[in-house]
Parts: C-alpha cells; sequence; structure tokens
C-alpha cells in the first residue's frame, strides 16, 4: 500500500510540474497580430482596415524598466503607437485606447490613457526617430507607478497610472501599410547623460587650471607649461 501512494504522490508531482511548465510557457510568450516579426523588426501586415499590435512576452520591471522603438518606416500615415498595456490586451486595440493601457501616438504627439481620445503631449516622431517608454522603479506605491515616455534620447513627459496585477508590458500598435519599426526591449536609458556628467566631473580639476590660466595669465601646478 505505501509503494502504491507513493507511486500516485510522484505521478501527481509530475503532472503538477508539467502544469507549472505549461503556464510558465503561456506567460513568457510574446503576442502579435497583424504584424510580421523579423528579429527585432516588427512591420504592419494588415490592410489599413484594422489595427496591428504586438505585446513583448515579460512586463516591465524593477531590474528591465525601459524600452525603444526606432521609426523606420512611418507608411501611410505613421500610426505607429508605443507604450504599456496588461499581458492579455486586445490585439486589435492600439495601446492605449482600452482601460490599463497607455501610449505615445507618433502621428499626432497625443497621449492615450485608456482613451480612444488622445491628450496633447509631445511632438510628433518621424521616420528615424526614437520613441522610449519606462517606468521609474522606485514610485511603486499603493498600486501606482510613474509611466514616462521619450523622443531620441529626452523625457517627453510622464504620467501616473495604477499598476495590474500581471504588470504592465510594452506594446507596439500600428494602422497604415508600410509602417515598420525596431524594437529594442533591453535599450538604457540615461547612460549618454550619466557618462557626460562623469566626465565633467572627472575633469573637474582641469577645468579649475584652465580657468585660471584664462583669467590670470598663470599656470596652476599640475599644469605642463610651454616653453
Amino acid at each position: 500500500m505505501d509503494d502504491i501512494n507513493l507511486h500516485y504522490r510522484f505521478m501527481n508531482w509530475r503532472r503538477r510540474i508539467r502544469e507549472i511548465r505549461e503556464v510558465r510557457a503561456v506567460r513568457y510568450q510574446e503576442r502579435y497580430k497583424r504584424m510580421l516579426k523579423n528579429g527585432d523588426t516588427l512591420s504592419y501586415q494588415g490592410n489599413s482596415d484594422e489595427v496591428g499590435c504586438y505585446v513583448a512576452p515579460r512586463p516591465l520591471s524593477k531590474g528591465n524598466c525601459y524600452f525603444e522603438v526606432t521609426i523606420m518606416d512611418t507608411g501611410v500615415r505613421g500610426t505607429i503607437a508605443v507604450g504599456l498595456v496588461p499581458q492579455y490586451y486586445k490585439l486589435d486595440q492600439q495601446p492605449g485606447w482600452l482601460p490599463h493601457s497607455i501610449a505615445y501616438h507618433a502621428d499626432d504627439g497625443k497621449l492615450y490613457n485608456g482613451n480612444t481620445v488622445g491628450q496633447q503631449f509631445g511632438p510628433k516622431c518621424n521616420r528615424g526617430d526614437r520613441i522610449g517608454c519606462g517606468i521609474y522603479a522606485d514610485t511603486f506605491d499603493a498600486g501606482l507607478v510613474t509611466v514616462f515616455f521619450t523622443k531620441n534620447g529626452k523625457e517627453v513627459g510622464s504620467v501616473v497610472v495604477p499598476v495590474v496585477p500581471d504588470g504592465l508590458f510594452p506594446a507596439i500598435g500600428m494602422h497604415s501599410l508600410g509602417e515598420e519599426v525596431r524594437l529594442d526591449l533591453q535599450a538604457e536609458w540615461g547612460s549618454e547623460e550619466d557618462d557626460s556628467v562623469m566626465m565633467v566631473d572627472s575633469h573637474e580639476d582641469e577645468w579649475a587650471r584652465l580657468y585660471d590660466v584664462r583669467v590670470s595669465g598663470t599656470v596652476s601646478e599640475g599644469w605642463p607649461s610651454k616653453t
């Protein structure tokens, strides 16, 4: 009897492990419709009557809190949206149109926050522009988080939104022929600015010495003199 019980316990354990793996496989699977994905490139494959949408396999988190989209082609209308949505967002809707989603739209520069009517937010975006979207990881408070958007590495603006239980997933929407973007889910924001600040800080003494030369005509100690 003990052997039989042990056998059934083992079989139940194996079945439970298989179920967990299946759930994880579904949870971390990217979803898209009316789009062609080739590596990190997404292109619209509809007939311009219906929206195409891509949803990334994982939500933004403290360890991965930013992503970017580079517009390769604006197509007929440039109706490209970049934002965050719930995991099982409807793929025939632009990000930002439905509740619990938010997106910056390239064609009109408006922010759509759970509504099909957008609010003026930033500049329009064209071919070659980079649109970024991220969250400030230190702003999680009582189910709220600050979402920010960037254009070509500079912040456009931010807004506080509720955090849904499964998190907020990177999403891209398109709605006209010829639209194409390159997606970078591992992008970093602020690194260029931080590097420049570090460079200025590391050369602070040299700048001070150069100032002495310009103002007083003297050379501070440590600077080589011309012979």
